[in-house]
């Protein structure tokens, strides 16, 4: 099949119309990151965050940290907040909100994306945890189990519950997951994608599902058997 003279200069035209979007998309992402940076540098100061300024941030994240609230970060924190970084279907804005009282703490290397960490009680990330894309962690039930102080109104919070969560070393957090309150996922454990948690993971096990249930050991021999 041969092409007319009109039809390889639309060719043409075509490809280096794409090759600029492409060019334009790079450009774009370079100076967001940099903006991104630069917002969430002054967003972590409003909330007086502890934090280290090597930390990598792809949109901008959303805080509400109480004044009695602390929220701490290791080094080389990074995360993707928003619908533009890392597509991985239902992307949102990062979520850190601390309660007056409650305790938030990211370790050394953790990585997430699209994350809500609510904290009333206290949330402890470990180093080297990766956390997938819009994981929640809840340490408290929001609302009385109590019917009668649920349902009055105003609503009462006679008998709310909170524990704390944590999430040891090495960890990983497949996306899609709920955490809930009083849970410990234990060190390098691996949580499947979707999984629903209310009771805590050993170290070295890989647990999912709706409710979470242990699925076999992790990798770890394989890889060293492989390896050799």
């Amino acid at each position: 099949m041969f092409l007319t003279g009109k039809e390889n200069r639309k060719m043409g035209l075509s490809y280096i119309i794409r090759k600029f979007y492409r060019a334009l998309r790079v450009v774009y992402f370079k100076s967001a990151r940099n903006y991104s940076h630069l917002v969430t540098t002054f967003k972590f100061w409003l909330n007086n965050v502890d934090y280290h300024k090597d930390f990598t941030g792809y949109g901008i994240p959303i805080l509400d940290i109480n004044m009695k609230g602390k929220f701490s970060i290791g080094k080389n924190f990074w995360f993707n907040s928003g619908k533009y970084h890392a597509m991985g279907g239902r992307q949102q804005q990062c979520y850190f909100v601390v309660a007056a009282g409650g305790e938030l703490s990211i370790g050394d290397y953790v990585g997430c994306t699209s994350v809500a960490f609510i904290c009333h009680d206290k949330i402890k990330i470990g180093n080297h945890v990766k956390i997938g894309i819009n994981t929640v962690i809840y340490d408290t039930d929001f609302h009385s189990l109590y019917a009668e102080a649920r349902n009055d109104i105003p609503e009462r919070l006679d008998g709310l519950r909170t524990k704390p969560v944590i999430i040891k070393d090495g960890a990983f957090i497949g996306g899609h997951t709920t955490i809930l309150k009083g849970v410990t996922i234990g060190k390098n454990s691996i949580v499947g994608a979707g999984s629903v948690v209310f009771q805590s993971i050993p170290d070295e096990q890989i647990w999912a599902g709706n409710p979470a249930v242990y699925v076999r050991d992790t990798y770890k021999m394989e890889l060293e058997t492989c390896s050799r």
